[in-house]
């Protein structure tokens, strides 16, 4: 029993270590988007209103500039059933898809970086264009 387990647990290790991993970065100077060093799209950001800097909103672009995602930052008071105000914030980012007019809501806050790597590993992005399978898929998870 201990060869089979020793004999499994050895096949899953070396298997596990062939698994590309996918490294996303954002260029603070350009803001392009890379996976694997390889361009994929233009992330924007711009300060959320009454924010004073602190939380940003998102554009993210294909690498030709057409705006495919917008991220929005939003801050409200949390109401019970009976619409009473509980004293605690709700904070959130509204995920927009532009073109198709899709809608999810991520909890917290993120940064530039969050953004990204929320839209690539979720493989949002094909041929500079959103993949309306992922979006589905996508928008099902928020």
């Amino acid at each position: 029993m201990k060869k089979l387990l020793f004999t499994a647990l050895l096949i899953f290790a070396s298997t596990a270590g062939f698994a590309q991993k996918m490294k996303v970065q954002v260029d603070k100077e350009s803001g392009t988007i890379t996976v694997n060093e390889v361009p994929q799209a233009i992330l924007i950001k711009e300060n959320a209103p009454g924010q004073l800097g602190i939380n940003k909103n998102f554009t993210i672009t294909n690498l030709d500039g057409k705006e495919l995602l917008y991220f929005v930052f939003t801050q409200e008071p949390e109401t019970n059933s009976r619409g009473y105000k509980t004293g605690k914030t709700l904070t959130y980012y509204t995920l927009n898809f532009i073109e198709s007019g899709g809608q999810g809501r991520r909890p917290g806050t993120m940064t530039a970086l969050g953004a990204a790597k929320i839209a690539m590993k979720n493989e949002l992005l094909k041929n500079g264009e959103i993949d309306p399978e992922a979006q589905k898929k996508f928008l099902l998870k928020y």
